[in-house]
């Protein structure tokens, strides 16, 4: 798997121009490239596939660059027409939060896709020596190092004892490059530290899917193949714990699910027929929103110059009163996506919330039956 080659900000920007699943966050000491909402357009190009919180100097140079986005088995590629004799390993895949190193005000931080956050602060706290040797290690060669922070504090869905951060992989910033599993034991080795370890044996591909999505109290698996190609298996125990087939009887929890993002985690687990109803119902909101969002932008850049007392009359008397703070944080040049997506993700708390916007996306769910693909 070929990765682009990324030195600035300028090597990304024009390859998600237009895309409003993607967007640039500027904080004070560096800017962030993440997507958000996914469509069948999201991710269409190598290059919208690294957006999944690339982080750039105010120079624009690139910084860190965490794993490129990848699916689930099942989502965009079925497990009979994968070519299972290319060399991979399958490892556990950790159930807490993925953060990497970064230098930031000439100091050390820990960052999630999003930047410096509760969690990123909480598994800083929580590095050895070790652990921030080899940060500093991996900076220096121009690479990130990409770890997992579990703790009791940090539970998502699996209980751990105690606070951990596990290396899971390394890139090259400019290649994108994944570190070989033997590079990244050497590297375990050099400043020990926990290294995520592959299963040493196992059944066929086909029969090794069908019982680990049956598996519980683990999250799932991810493979890994020796060209930085990878999957995601999760297990059925895992997306039931996250309400993802039980919630398909109420539509406030596919609204949840959209806004979030977490459609993708549940596609696998379906039959194909609800499968598409679930795409077709995201598809319904994220046209709804891009719609929003270009009527917004086109909006701010006619009111362009004006004062903000004159913005804010027009707003009132011509927009939706639904839509009127996204307008405020466009004009104010912050991320309008983001308060639709609060909008959406407020919305999704009761169905009499969900009613109150529906007429703005045109959305509808009808509770189907839930059924859980065996294989």
């Amino acid at each position: 798997m070929m990765f682009p080659i990324i030195e600035t900000v300028t090597d990304v920007l024009p390859h998600i121009q237009g895309n409003i699943g993607i967007f640039l966050t500027r904080f004070d000491e560096y800017d962030v490239i993440d997507y958000g909402f996914v469509g069948d357009e999201t991710f269409r190009s190598p290059m919208t596939l690294e957006c999944r919180g690339l982080k750039f100097a105010k120079d624009g140079r690139l910084i860190a660059r965490p794993f490129h986005k990848f699916f689930n088995l099942g989502e965009r590629q079925r497990p009979e027409d994968i070519d299972w004799t290319v060399p991979h390993l399958v490892l556990s895949k950790l159930d807490g939060s993925m953060v990497h190193p970064c230098i930031v005000r000439n100091e050390l931080v820990f960052m999630t896709r999003m930047g410096v956050t509760a969690q990123s602060m909480a598994a800083f706290a929580h590095a050895g020596e070790n652990v921030r040797q080899l940060s500093k290690y991996a900076i220096e060669a121009g690479m990130t190092v990409l770890f997992e922070f579990t703790s009791p504090e940090n539970r998502v869905v699996i209980a751990y004892d105690q606070p951990s951060l596990t290396l899971l992989a390394a890139r090259d910033n400019r290649t994108g490059r994944y570190s070989t599993h033997q590079e990244l034991r050497s590297l375990a080795g050099q400043f020990d530290v926990p290294l995520i370890q592959p299963l040493e044996s196992l059944a066929p591909m086909k029969d090794f899917v069908t019982a680990a999505r049956s598996q519980e109290g683990i999250e799932g698996y991810v493979i890994a193949f020796e060209d930085g190609h990878r999957l995601k298996l999760k297990t059925a125990f895992y997306a039931l714990r996250h309400k993802a087939l039980s919630g398909l009887a109420f539509e406030k929890n596919i609204l949840a699910w959209v806004a979030e993002g977490a459609v993708d985690d549940v596609i696998p687990l379906l039959a194909p027929d609800l499968a598409e109803e679930l795409r077709a119902y995201q598809l319904v909101v994220v046209n709804g929103l891009n719609r929003h969002l270009g009527v917004l932008a086109s909006f701010v850049a006619e009111q362009s110059g004006r004062e903000r007392k004159e913005f804010a009359a027009a707003v009132r008397s011509r927009l939706d009163s639904r839509l009127q703070g996204a307008a405020f944080a466009m004009f104010d040049g912050k991320d309008g996506s983001a308060v639709l997506r609060k909008q959406l993700l407020w919305a999704s708390y009761s169905e009499s919330r969900l009613d109150s916007i529906r007429d703005l996306y045109g959305m509808a769910w009808k509770s189907p039956a839930v059924a859980v693909e065996a294989g």
